[in-house]
């Protein structure tokens, strides 16, 4: 019997390294040996192929360009003098370089953390090949895909979101790595299941039954005839706490708190400037979208702050709904979202996340004006929570936003 224990016990241990042993593998960055953990990728369900595996290496998802490129219908011109690639996807175009953490994205500059920057990574199995190693989230996000993690199964997964055309309703609400708490999903979902003539008349704007065609002419800049109008949306509120951060803190407080703070400084500064709430309270999304559209804005900022199952996840990022996925507006939409992200890594100094279109946010798709939302940070983290729990950076993310929106009002609005 202990005989039979002895020879099971050694048949458990061996199984276990094995288990362990398939999960990593050797291959060369920098030229020194390092042991990564093997990742599997799908894209749409469908198993990314490739005959080097993916790795994760410092909480960070890495892939062979040339395949996962492939496989997004994507196409990579390699500069081998410079080591740079120029990888092309519809309208978007996304500049990198190896060892190097800046990137450009249709000309526009952002740069990686240390631990996201592509490399060349050495492969001794199946055979020796240098591969190129790109940072799955930036490069999938950065084409607007979405990017969601199992770390039990160890799969990381892409859905592709084909291009949203113009219509009256958004059909479905995706949750993608900016927040969206449950109560907001649920409001969503409902709005989906609504006629879009309830939809419209809900948000303050009126019903056309044609098909989606664009009747207005988009153009660069805002005319007004008299003050300019700004709405300040803090997100979340009453029954709707938002993210909760590391120690516990609601997301809904801190929006309020910037928001706040943001109005007197508006103000202050001569501009006619409402708030979509100004205490607790619940506010419904589409009413947010008609408080804007009701009172004639010609800008409007929803202020929230990002929360991800990833802990790893930080930094500011700012979305839109262009233009060209959303039929109502008649102004370009990304270069608000552009003038503030610029103000707000210049002031805060944290890691850039680019500017993202999300034609499916409500109080984006909604809102008939220029219209933007500030995601000031993720406060499932620990570096970035640390920060934004400082009066210090609360006016920093004032200051930011302040700054942008009049560097945005002094190129683009023009008053006749």
């Amino acid at each position: 019997m202990k005989k039979f224990l002895s020879v099971l016990i050694i048949l458990v241990f061996l199984v276990n390294n094995n288990v362990y042993a398939a999960s990593t593998f050797n291959v060369k960055i920098d030229g020194k040996k390092a042991t990564v953990k093997q990742v599997d990728v799908k894209i749409d369900s469908k198993a990314l192929k490739s005959d080097f595996n993916p790795y994760v290496v410092n909480g960070r998802t890495f892939v062979p360009i040339r395949e996962i490129t492939e496989s997004l219908g994507a196409t990579v011109e390699w500069d081998n003098k410079v080591k740079s690639a120029t990888i092309k996807l519809n309208d978007k175009e996304v500049k990198l370089k190896i060892d190097s953490s800046v990137i450009y994205t249709n000309g526009e500059k952002s740069v990686l953390e240390n631990d996201s920057i592509p490399k060349f990574a050495v492969y001794s199995n199946p055979k020796s090949e240098t591969k190129t190693m790109v940072p799955l989230r930036f490069l999938s996000e950065a084409f607007g895909f979405n990017v969601s993690w199992d770390s039990k199964a160890n799969l990381a997964s892409i859905k592709t979101v084909e291009e949203v055309k113009a219509s009256p309703i958004s059909s479905s609400i995706e949750n993608t790595n900016s927040y969206v708490s449950n109560v907001e999903k649920q409001e969503a979902n409902n709005l989906s299941k609504s006629s879009s003539e309830e939809v419209f008349s809900a948000a303050g704007l009126d019903v056309s039954t044609e098909e989606t065609k664009r009747i207005v002419k988009v153009t660069d800049k805002i005319t007004t005839e008299g003050p300019l109008n700004i709405v300040i949306d803090p997100g979340h509120g009453g029954k709707d706490n938002g993210a909760t951060a590391v120690d516990g803190t609601f997301e809904k407080e801190l929006n309020l708190k910037v928001a706040t703070r943001l109005y007197d400084r508006l103000v202050s500064s001569g501009y006619n400037v409402t708030m979509t709430r100004s205490s607790d309270e619940y506010i419904k999304l589409l009413d947010r979208a008609s408080e804007s559209n009701n009172s004639d804005a010609e800008i409007f900022l929803s202020i929230h702050f990002n929360s991800s199952d990833n802990k790893a996840a930080r930094g500011i990022e700012v979305l839109y709904a262009s233009e060209d996925s959303v039929n109502i507006k008649t102004v370009k939409q990304k270069t608000l979202a552009s003038e503030l992200l610029e103000s707000l890594i210049k002031e805060t100094g944290m890691t850039n996340r680019g500017v993202k279109n999300r034609p499916d946010l409500v109080v984006l798709n909604k809102t008939k004006n220029v219209s933007a939302m500030a995601e000031l940070g993720f406060i499932s983290n620990e570096s970035d929570f640390k920060l934004i729990d400082t009066d210090e950076y609360i006016d920093k993310f004032v200051n930011g936003l302040y700054n942008g929106l009049v560097n945005y009002i002094n190129s683009y609005v023009e008053n006749k």
